[in-house]
């Protein structure tokens, strides 16, 4: 797909390759920084969470308590928005004046502005990317003079790792084995709430149950994930795939009794 430089939402192009460019930069300078950081709707990621939650020095518990609100999905899985600010503007609870105090480790929706993934049939190619212009009319980012293509800019954000671990969650929420169903059992969504979001809790239900006498883990498994987020959030998708989609993750341990299995 050719394309001259897109200079403004809403014009152009509606679909772009990762080789288009287009015109963006943010500036404090700007009358219109940090507007974007407010009164919008932030769904997070798992791997936000571990992020923000390492950015703030607390629990994912905490954060999760302080900073989130949960909604149960169409699916009957749960979904977790960032909670904004009762400041009138509702505020992101991160963002100052002078921008956002967790940068750094700032959720895969922040990252990504102005960009959007584009899901439409001009963009079915496998194994590649596609995203459009966001339409923003107050971004005053669109008229600085600022040209990178979208792959240079998904690069230079840091994106590509939340993608990786995105689509290690949708292992499970786009399984053949789920389509069409809808999850209405408490626990089994509490399940999911734990192991997807609330990690730390989840360390603490591997570690202080039954459960390393139930199932065979690797030794070297378990060393990672006792320490490591990142391991800890692989093994958890797992476990999932285990309870959700009958995929045999996890051997039971033969000497595992009936009523521990």
């Amino acid at each position: 797909m050719k394309s001259n430089v897109l200079n403004s939402h809403g014009r152009g192009l509606t679909v772009l390759t990762p080789e288009d460019p287009f015109r963006f930069a943010c500036r404090s300078r700007l009358d219109c920084y940090t507007r974007c950081c407010r009164d919008i709707t932030v769904f997070l990621t798992p791997y936000d969470i571990i992020g923000v939650k390492k950015a703030l020095g607390i629990s994912s518990g905490e954060f999760l308590r302080s900073y989130t609100e949960t909604l149960v999905s169409e699916s009957g899985l749960p979904v977790v928005l960032l909670k904004m600010q009762d400041d009138g503007a509702k505020s992101c609870p991160f963002v100052t004046s002078r921008g956002c105090t967790i940068y750094g480790d700032r959720p895969w929706a922040c990252r990504i502005y102005p960009l959007q993934p584009e899901y439409s049939k001009a963009a079915e190619k496998p194994g590649r990317d596609y995203y459009s212009v966001m339409d923003v009319p107050f971004c005053l980012g669109f008229g600085e003079d600022q040209v990178t293509t979208v792959a240079e800019w998904v690069n230079t954000q840091g994106v590509p790792v939340y993608q990786e671990m995105e689509r290690i969650f949708r292992r499970i929420t786009m399984s053949r084995n789920l389509q069409g169903k809808k999850i209405a059992n408490r626990m089994i969504q509490e399940m999911v709430y734990m192991a997807a979001y609330d990690l730390d809790r989840f360390r603490s239900f591997v570690f202080d149950s039954t459960f390393l006498r139930r199932f065979e883990v690797d030794p070297a498994e378990i060393a990672g994930i006792r320490q490591d987020d990142v391991a800890l959030y692989r093994f958890a998708v797992k476990w999932l795939e285990y309870g959700l989609t009958g995929k045999q993750a996890f051997e039971i341990r033969p000497e595992a009794s009936v009523s521990e299995v």
